[in-house]
């Protein structure tokens, strides 16, 4: 591979610096990138502008902020979403399981009334769960079977 003459390559040791707050506005440069690139999401906007003031890191703090509202935005949005979509899903469970309890309300007292029963109120069939009406109208068809055998 070759390597032209206009590119440079370094490596840093971050590990290996010894950074103090109090002395970080003084540092070398390198020391204040150590610094920045290790701590700063330990410190407020703010006071990283204060510790580091030149104009290079008040640009890229500015560029952190706005990657954070961005992806708190996105966040905040996201959560929206899901909350709409979940919202939605319970509207559409309890829509299914009322037309399916009403179905099946329908066919116990269809049912009933083939039987010469008399038929179940609706509120009191309603108030039961899927699995009971289905097994009442398992039983109700069962007998209405057996009676026409």
């Amino acid at each position: 591979m070759e390597v032209s003459d206009s590119i440079e390559v370094n490596t840093v040791e971050l590990a290996k610096y010894d950074l103090q707050e109090g002395t970080i506005s003084s540092a070398p440069a390198i020391e204040q990138w150590a610094f920045f690139f290790l701590l700063a999401d330990r410190y407020e906007p703010k006071r990283l502008r204060e510790l580091l003031p030149g104009v290079e890191f008040q640009q890229a703090v500015s560029a952190v902020e706005a990657i954070a509202a961005k992806t708190e935005d996105r966040r905040m949005y996201d959560q929206r979403l899901k909350a709409q979509r979940d919202y939605q899903w319970g509207l559409d469970s309890a829509r299914e399981e009322c037309l399916e309890k009403g179905e099946l309300v329908g066919k116990i007292q269809i049912l009933q009334q083939l039987l010469g029963e008399e038929s179940s109120s609706t509120d009191s069939l309603r108030e039961r769960t899927i699995s009971e009406l289905s097994t009442m109208v398992a039983d109700l068809q069962e007998r209405l079977r057996s009676r026409e055998s």
